[in-house]
């Protein structure tokens, strides 16, 4: 009886110390995925802060020219101001129209450059959060299978 009762100890012993060693195992997975997750999601941070910085110089930019451009045609505009005939004036005011309307497709332009960077740049950060997604998924089925692994490894022994 002694021996009956010392070989279930024995053997509750070992099932136990393999199931321990199978949640560390599934623990250290779990870890290790954890990680991973965290490294995907911080790459796709500084991508997408990239992007937002990129769209901003972009707008910046189109700000600078858009300000250009209304200043030479601001430029123009004064000249009426200063027309001392009839026919000078009538041409300053000519040269203003032109010049503004130059102005207006320059900002334009600039502009859709600007919007054109920026759909980049949420493209990018998209692209960059989907790859940090599948990263992730794919990190915990790496741990999900090394946990049911563990599972049925202890459960054999």
């Amino acid at each position: 009886m002694k021996k009956i009762v010392a070989a279930l100890a024995s053997t509750l012993l070992v099932t136990t110390v393999f199931a321990q060693t199978a949640t560390t195992d599934a623990d250290k997975a779990q870890v290790k995925a954890n990680h991973e997750k965290a490294e995907a999601q911080a790459t796709a941070n500084k991508k997408k802060t990239e992007a937002q910085h990129d769209a901003a110089k972009a707008q910046a930019s189109a700000n600078e020219d858009k300000a250009s451009a209304q200043a030479d045609a601001n430029k123009e505009a004064a000249k009426v101001a200063r027309a001392t005939t009839p026919e000078q004036a009538s041409d300053a005011r000519g040269d203003a129209a032109k010049a503004q309307a130059k102005a207006n497709k320059k900002k334009h332009a600039a502009q859709s450059k600007a919007d054109s960077k920026k759909q980049d740049a949420a493209k990018d950060a998209n692209v960059a959060q989907a790859k940090a997604d599948k990263e992730k998924v794919e990190a915990q089925s790496d741990a999900n299978k090394a946990a049911a692994d563990a599972k049925v490894d202890a459960a054999k022994k």
